[in-house]
């Protein structure tokens, strides 16, 4: 009884059916842009930062939140990949760099702090949990409609120093995946026009070695220093 006295004493903020914050609540796993909601455009910014220091939403960049299911630990987070959809957009060539995508290849077991992606184009802001970069002179890769995936090879080729592998085993793992189905040597050889002279010098030799020859003369070559400067795997690490 008393505890029940207690709790009626507490107030309890009213909302407005079709309101701002009504709409937020009445959501989930989705997010939310300052610019969609109805009100005006200080009440709004008013309305979302009240919902973020309750923990009703969770800012992910200027004029961006997200709202997700409310755990015990507080508000689930936005999955990475929805992070990168809402950012990017469906943009063509998209997809990991760095250790993300060392990792996505299998040549790399370490948990990255944050997940990087590769972008055919001026990189969005990140987030505390997905950093992008910038590869706008690269645009072989939306011509060739790469996936996430053919644009991980492609990154990792130029720099092999992200596989925990030596080079030389590096290698051989992305020699079994260009042998795959997991990727289109005909798409790779395509976007690969674009690409630095390293990632081309290495591509070429692997295509050749591969017995694609014909996929192999559509790169154009790098320099010689740069092509034996690739293919020297001592200096790698």
């Amino acid at each position: 009884m008393a505890a029940a006295a207690v709790e009626s004493r507490v107030p309890q903020r009213q909302v407005r059916p079709g309101s701002a914050r009504a709409r937020v609540l009445g959501s989930a796993e989705r997010f939310w842009h300052h610019d969609e909601l109805p009100g005006a455009s200080k009440t709004i910014s008013n309305v979302l930062s009240e919902l973020v220091r309750e923990g009703e939403l969770i800012p992910v960049r200027r004029g961006v939140y997200w709202r997700g299911v409310k755990t015990p630990l507080g508000m689930s987070p936005p999955p990475d990949s929805a992070v990168v959809a809402e950012l990017v957009g469906d943009m063509k060539g998209v997809g990991p760099a760095g250790l993300s995508a060392a990792s996505a290849l299998r040549l790399s077991t370490q948990v990255p702090r944050f997940r990087q992606i590769a972008v055919p184009g001026r990189a969005p802001v990140g987030t505390s949990t997905v950093k992008f970069l910038t590869r706008s002179a690269r645009p072989g890769r939306v011509k060739a409609d790469l996936t996430g995936l053919e644009v991980a090879f492609l990154e990792v080729l130029g720099d092999l120093s992200v596989s925990e592998l030596s080079a030389q085993l590096s290698w051989n793992r992305l020699l079994e995946v260009l042998g795959s189905e997991s990727v289109r040597p005909d798409k790779l050889a395509a976007a690969a026009v674009t690409e630095p002279g390293v990632t081309r010098a290495r591509l070429r030799a692997m295509l050749t070695s591969c017995g694609r020859d014909r996929l192999s003369a559509r790169i154009p070559p790098a320099d010689k220093r740069t092509a034996s400067r690739a293919l020297d795997f001592e200096h790698e690490k």
